[in-house]
């Protein structure tokens, strides 16, 4: 018989502790945000893309494919939006992956494209037919955390408590988000905006926002000089006030839209590339995001 001291089954059964954390994956920086309110005091989950790297485009290096790999979890917006790594997606073990873009009861925007333009892009494969810029919407970010707490719960039963209790703090702060955010922008409803894309409509459309047009019909479409008179004269004819673009279009290219026209401008980072990762990254984006936009509507 072997016999051990106080100090090394202590030892033994702390090292069974820290090996039974879960291990979770998530790819872009918001939704690592709202994982880390649910997972709080139990495990830290890890974020995929770090820095600048774009969903849209990256590759993932050695490093990063070995953390998808150990994960017990790995959490993505859709494979059309992180669209380099559909590969990476599809080789994952359906039990060890969540998609939000096909959570039940998620809200989805489906792209808006004039009959004119359906020719043009029909070969084009970069053309989306579903905005998933989701969580922008603090609404479909509560039933993500829903859906993920079930999740976690069947794979960590024993966190259960923890979980629950994690997901009411969640709730109530992000219905806190919404009215501190509501209440930021109530004076300025009135006014018109309108944006380079459409990367901002699950935002302007959930805080009910007065927007004359999308200048682009998808993230990534190319502007060309008719689409470009043709939005001019419509943000001039409705008084547009506000034009939002986010960080990959180039200023020259805003200046160019907006010259001649009495409008502000607001380039804003809908990632939060800049923002700490952890906790309260959400949170702090989405108060970066409303106060760009007041400003803008001044």
């Amino acid at each position: 018989m072997i016999f051990r001291s106080p100090l090394t089954i202590i030892t033994l059964l702390l090292s069974a502790n820290i090996f039974a954390a879960l291990n979770i994956v998530v790819s872009i920086k918001p939704i690592h945000s709202i994982v880390s309110n649910l997972t709080q005091g139990i495990t830290e989950p890890k974020l995929l893309l770090k820095t600048n790297q774009s969903a849209h485009h990256t590759h993932l290096k050695p490093s990063q494919l070995s953390l998808l790999n150990h994960a017990d979890l790995a959490i993505f917006i859709h494979p059309t939006f992180e669209g380099r790594l559909k590969k990476v997606l599809a080789n994952l073990d359906a039990n060890k992956k969540l998609i939000i873009g096909n959570v039940k009861n998620i809200h989805l925007i489906r792209n808006e494209e004039h009959n004119e333009e359906r020719k043009e892009h029909e070969h084009d494969e970069h053309q989306e037919k579903v905005n998933y810029h989701l969580w922008l919407d603090v609404n479909n970010m509560q039933i993500f955390a829903k859906k993920l707490i079930e999740r976690l719960i069947k794979i960590d039963p024993d966190n259960q408590s923890n979980y629950t209790t994690n997901l009411d703090k969640l709730n109530k702060n992000l219905d806190k988000l919404k009215q501190d955010i509501n209440q930021k922008l109530s004076v300025y409803k009135p006014k018109v905006l309108a944006s380079y894309s459409n990367t901002f409509d699950y935002f302007t459309n959930a805080n009910h926002l007065n927007k004359s047009i999308n200048i682009m019909s998808y993230h990534g479409e190319r502007l060309s000089i008719f689409k470009m008179l043709e939005s001019k004269k419509i943000m001039r004819n409705t008084q547009t006030k506000c034009l939002l673009t986010t960080i990959e279009v180039p200023k020259k290219r805003t200046n160019s839209l907006i010259k001649g026209l009495n409008i502000n401008s607001a380039n804003i980072d809908i990632i939060g590339f800049n923002i700490q990762q952890g906790s309260s990254h959400y949170f702090k984006l989405m108060h970066n995001i409303t106060n760009k936009i007041v400003q803008c509507l001044r």
